[in-house]
């Protein structure tokens, strides 16, 4: 009898340090057979001014070409798994008949909200499992999709890039008292305004797009706006920055606010010591005052950047446990396996 390994096509972007790669990797330890499909490759395809001004006009066309080259994918391998990180530019026709061939639709949501251009919502019954990475994410879809196919798995790091570049970190060796790493929002801007007042020396570095191009940028030097930085850069910035702050969007239009995101996990993967809003999420996952420390307001923020950029020996300490806790528990690879097994036991049930 012949016998072949587990398919799987997967589809979303693959960018050193994303979510689809880390968890793609994670899915090949486990034994599958992996074909990708990169949506960031039809995007960089328009590189002249007038090939993105023609994708602004009809993005519909981008999101026909990727979804061309999803179906090759999956008529040619007949996958047991179609995989996708937030789903962008697909649709229910195409996911239809992705399950006409007998493949198991799976959907990994890491995003705040449902809002996002070239996501269709009407898609989202076509998924035989929808995780989704937001507990507050649960009630919401298990009212409009069969709550037996919605899950919850958190978010995660990518293994091969989020880990320390160095063994150990001087004191003296450190670049930046504070870093910030996230796109800007305006909920983020005020936060960080109310730090600079309380404190107009903080040595505070931002990574992230727009933060240089706000009207009223924060009052911090031009070369601490660092802009956009990926993969195992990230990775030395985070290990060497005093200590790193995990601060989310703000609320959405929904309502909803995150709780964690990827930085609370990759910063401690990373051995980076970090300061996070406070939450009781994000007491689950990693001990207070033992591994990170929490605040709810810019004044407690001040103090505890006060508090321990004056104990180095701590930050140190509670890094390492932070470490220990995160590594490799955190990580996609181990997010993989859990999928894994939410897969299958979703496709016994369609069995049974």
């Amino acid at each position: 009898m012949i016998e072949r390994k587990p398919i799987m096509v997967a589809a979303t972007e693959f960018w050193d340090g994303a979510s689809g790669a880390g968890l793609v990797s994670g899915f090949r330890e486990l034994g599958w057979l992996v074909q990708t499909v990169d949506h960031g490759a039809f995007v960089r395809s328009a590189k002249s001014f007038a090939a993105r001004v023609a994708l602004r006009l009809d993005r519909n066309a981008l999101h026909q070409a990727y979804r061309d080259a999803i179906w090759d994918g999956c008529e040619a391998l007949r996958p047991d798994v179609f995989f996708t990180v937030k789903g962008s530019g697909l649709n229910a026709a195409l996911l239809a008949r992705i399950q006409s061939l007998g493949t198991t639709t799976v959907m990994y949501y890491p995003d705040l909200h449902f809002e996002h251009a070239g996501l269709d919502q009407g898609s989202f019954g076509h998924y035989d499992l929808f995780v989704t990475t937001k507990s507050f994410h649960l009630e919401w879809l298990r009212e409009r999709l069969v709550p037996e196919r919605v899950a919850f798995v958190p978010h995660g790091y990518s293994d091969a890039v989020f880990q320390p570049v160095t063994n150990a970190v001087g004191d003296s060796q450190y670049r930046f008292d504070v870093l910030y790493v996230g796109n800007h929002s305006q909920y983020k801007q005020r936060w960080f305004e109310r730090l600079l007042e309380l404190n107009p020396e903080l040595n505070l570095a931002v990574v992230g797009n727009r933060w240089r191009e706000q009207k009223r940028p924060l009052p911090i030097a031009a070369k601490y706006f660092l802009g956009e930085v990926r993969g195992l850069r990230l990775s030395k910035l985070i290990q060497s920055s005093k200590i790193n702050i995990g601060l989310h969007f703000g609320k959405s239009q929904a309502g909803w606010e995150d709780l964690v995101s990827t930085r609370t996990f990759e910063i401690p993967a990373c051995k980076g010591f970090m300061l996070h809003i406070d939450n009781s999420e994000v007491r689950q996952l990693l001990a207070v005052g033992q591994e990170i420390d929490v605040f709810s307001s810019p004044q407690e923020l001040h103090e505890k950047i006060t508090f321990y950029l004056s104990r180095p020996e701590l930050r140190l300490e509670m890094l390492e446990s932070a470490y220990a806790r995160a590594v490799p528990a955190y990580g996609y690879a181990r997010r993989a396996v859990q999928i894994s097994r939410l897969v299958e036991a979703v496709k016994q049930k369609s069995h049974s």
